[in-house]
């Protein structure tokens, strides 16, 4: 197939790497690809140097900038797209308007319970969870315009799960350091943890706007020798792979791509039950605890801490749940198979 991917986000988050994974496999997988991105794309440079993957770039506003979507039709038209696939609103709102200027099908990622008006020209929704398929239902979509796609990993899976050590336990979390993330909950845990005489290091990887706060409470929480905060992780599976345990602390996550990759790489996970989490993960493959609960976090970590079997039947259990689900060439092969339906509906209606 001849596919036009397009996200017009300049940052890095969980629908920026779907958009980069899905380009890159989709041609790894044999297909003609092209990734349309904001010029400003910080990880373009991913993208590039890569066999039947064409990187375009436009410089292009919010969904009023009339020129930057009719630049966006230009190159779909030059690459004579078979159809078109968006990742974010902005992408929706101009990928669904080139579909329909030039008759292509569009299909779109749902990454997050947003206002669907913007996404009014698009033929098909890829919602990642049930929950944001039921809620694409209720927003007047119709059943046969719908389809529940999870969020997949490149990440390799690791042979067996990780054993927990003895003493000097490594826990790891990492995402955008912002308030819905939940990090001041976790270190008020750790600190919990900590006092209750459990060894243990904390590393807490990302950046964003809660890094002054989050430090600052490292310090009044007197957590300087035990905690590593806002480290930038150029290489997540190595970080996976000096962890212990794996911890995941969100107020709000519509899925978090970040549980995959624990999973994938056999660490112990604990998760607040967010609707992404608690729709993949179980009791039998992670610790799941309240949302917003300081003592949930803590007692979801000391169970893990002084259960090391537990942990590791979990782990393990993950691991297979990975490989059957959410590894890239599952996921991306639904994909493909949506893709040829949504072309094929099409084209069936406009020869009706």
């Amino acid at each position: 197939m001849r596919i036009s991917q397009i996200m017009l986000a300049k940052g890095f988050g969980g629908a920026e790497r779907s958009f980069v994974d899905t380009a890159i496999t989709l041609a790894e997988r044999g297909h003609e690809v092209q990734a349309i991105c904001h010029c400003g794309f910080i990880e373009k440079h991913r993208l590039e140097g890569i066999e039947r993957l064409q990187v375009e770039e436009v410089n292009t506003g919010g969904e009023l900038d009339w020129w930057g979507g009719r630049r966006i039709t230009a190159k779909i038209r030059s690459f004579r797209s078979q159809i078109i696939h968006t990742q974010l609103r902005r992408a929706a709102w101009h990928g669904g308007r080139s579909g329909r200027r030039l008759g292509i099908p569009v299909v779109s990622k749902l990454h997050n319970y947003v206002d669907l008006s913007r996404y009014r020209y698009v033929d098909h929704l890829l919602c990642t969870t049930l929950d944001q398929c039921h809620y694409a239902l209720a927003n007047g979509w119709g059943e046969s315009a719908v389809s529940v796609v999870p969020n997949f990993s490149r990440i390799e899976p690791i042979a067996v799960a990780r054993q927990l050590q003895v003493g000097g336990i490594r826990m790891l979390s990492y995402g955008r350091l912002v308030k819905k993330k939940g990090f001041d909950l976790l270190l008020r845990a750790f600190r919990k943890l900590l006092d209750e005489g459990i060894d243990a290091y904390l590393k807490i990887g990302g950046e964003g706007n809660e890094r002054g706060a989050l430090q600052q409470l490292v310090e009044e929480l007197n957590l300087t020798d035990r905690v590593d905060l806002g480290v930038w992780l150029d290489d997540v599976v190595e970080a996976l792979d000096d962890a212990d345990v794996f911890i995941l602390p969100s107020l709000d996550e519509p899925f978090g791509i970040v549980m995959l990759e624990a999973i994938a790489r056999g660490v112990p996970i604990i998760s607040t039950k967010t609707k992404g989490p608690a729709e993949v993960l179980s009791d039998q493959s992670a610790i799941l605890v309240d949302v917003g609960s300081v003592d949930a976090l803590y007692e979801g970590m000391r169970r893990t801490c002084e259960n090391s079997k537990l942990a590791f039947e979990r782990a393990t259990n993950g691991l297979e749940l990975y490989r059957s689900k959410y590894s890239a060439d599952v996921v991306v092969a639904e994909v493909e198979r949506l893709y040829a339906e949504v072309i094929l509906r099409k084209a069936r209606t406009s020869k009706a």
